[in-house]
């Protein structure tokens, strides 16, 4: 007789789990195939992935059940006054054409992603779809780690912020923090909420040791600051652990940590002395907001309808970057102090309150796609969190006792219905 399978079992040979993983996966081949490449696949990858995206979404439309609303009533509403006015006020910038097709590589996959989350949510419990998309991801962002053991760079560089595809890597820098981020992080949830086989934990112990170095190699602080932040939670907040083992599992990146910065010419040293000299003379995230907030603040309107989404047009200094560098940011100078309000209410504000009430008490993989969001903007369907980060969040706004109750409801129902269908027997 065979056996039952299990609740992650059965997520993990889902369709629509299966394809939105698929669709993550395509962003970071196609980021690893564009350094590679220098740009030269990114239009065929693009037409790929806006392929497979549609090829996804039809899917899931044609299987799409919605037995009960999983989420709380407000996150749909959110979801289609942001959608609608992001649209509208594409309409009213000076590139009509440039900032519809961006507005809509956001719409879409976000649309997809609740979508695919609703179904999901309609037939497994968040805690454990949280679980299977901490699995699933962490095996997703262990790719550019294990390329770059493939690439032969091995341990003997210390500092590669800032190198490229040219110098003997497959992704940049920053993705390789932000990849090893979400890997370490996610792999510690794995570890301890999934009882994961011999061989997964072999593979989580050795690919983690490179991540670990890596991470600190790249030079990118904002996955440092998940990293720290992770730790802080695991320490402080985490119960499914014992004690004991906490303060020593908790030493060993803090020790790495030490030793890394002892080395000559690490990553450490030299991203501390920027940030020394960003503080004296300006950062240039910064900068581009203070620009931005001068530009608002004398045309006065534009905090109510914002300047368009990915619209820079006149909102950018001619010394700024090429965009504002930031999520949150992004939606604030692009639809207006409302937009922005709405948008992290559902993204921050609900889903932070939840995490902090309920879910610290078992899961870190809130960290990066906290962080990362504030220092780079992951807002389009093609960018390397976007996954993560929105289905991490868009589940944290479900709290537990209302998936609890949702579930008797469910249970309730199907219960009422097999009574329905026994037929009475006559003697």
């Amino acid at each position: 007789m065979a056996r039952a399978l299990t609740q992650q079992q059965k997520i993990f040979r889902n369709v629509d789990f299966i394809l939105l993983n698929i669709n993550a996966l395509l962003i970071i081949l196609g980021y690893g195939l564009a350094v590679y490449t220098d740009t030269a696949s990114v239009p065929m990858v693009k037409l790929i992935k806006t392929a497979f995206l549609a090829v996804s979404l039809i899917a899931l439309l044609k299987n799409l059940q919605f037995k009960s609303n999983p989420f709380p009533s407000p996150t749909i509403i959110y979801l289609l006054v942001f959608a609608f006015w992001v649209t509208l006020m594409a309409f009213f910038v000076e590139d009509v054409v440039f900032s519809i097709m961006r507005a809509m590589t956001f719409i879409f996959p976000l649309f997809y992603t609740y979508l695919v989350l609703s179904n999901l949510a309609n037939k497994y419990d968040v805690y454990s779809l949280l679980k299977a998309f901490a699995r699933s991801f962490n095996l997703i962002y262990s790719l550019p780690i294990i390329v770059f053991l493939l690439s032969g760079a091995g341990f003997s560089q210390a500092n590669i912020y800032g190198q490229t595809g040219n110098s003997g890597h497959f992704f940049i820098s920053n993705q390789y923090g932000w990849a090893c981020a979400m890997f370490l992080i996610t792999g510690m949830d794995v570890w301890l909420n999934t009882q994961p086989k011999k061989i997964y934990k072999y593979y989580l112990l050795g690919t983690s040791v490179v991540g670990l170095f890596l991470v600190m190699a790249s030079g990118n602080r904002a996955s440092w600051v998940a990293i720290c932040l992770a730790i802080i939670i695991f320490t402080l907040r985490l119960k499914n652990i014992r004690s004991d083992f906490k303060l020593l599992i908790a030493l060993i990146p803090i020790v790495g940590i030490i030793w890394f910065y002892q080395l000559p010419e690490s990553s450490l040293q030299a991203r501390l002395s920027d940030t020394e000299t960003q503080i004296d003379k300006g950062e240039a995230r910064f900068n581009t907001a203070k620009y931005a907030f001068g530009v608002f603040n004398e045309d006065k309107i534009k905090w109510i309808t914002g300047a368009g989404m990915f619209n820079y047009e006149g909102t950018i200094g001619s010394d700024g970057l090429g965009d504002y560098h930031n999520s949150y940011l992004e939606v604030l100078f692009g639809g207006g102090i409302g937009l922005f309000i709405m948008f992290i209410n559902f993204m921050i504000f609900r889903p932070f309150y939840y995490y902090i009430k309920y879910y610290s008490k078992t899961f870190l993989l809130i960290t990066p796609v906290a962080i990362i969001p504030v220092f780079e903007s992951n807002l389009t369907g093609g960018q390397f969190l976007f996954y993560p980060w929105f289905v991490f969040i868009l589940l944290f706004n479900i709290p537990p006792e209302y998936d609890k109750k949702r579930w008797e409801l469910i249970q309730s129902k199907k219960e009422k219905q097999q009574k329905l269908l026994v037929k009475p027997k006559f003697i």
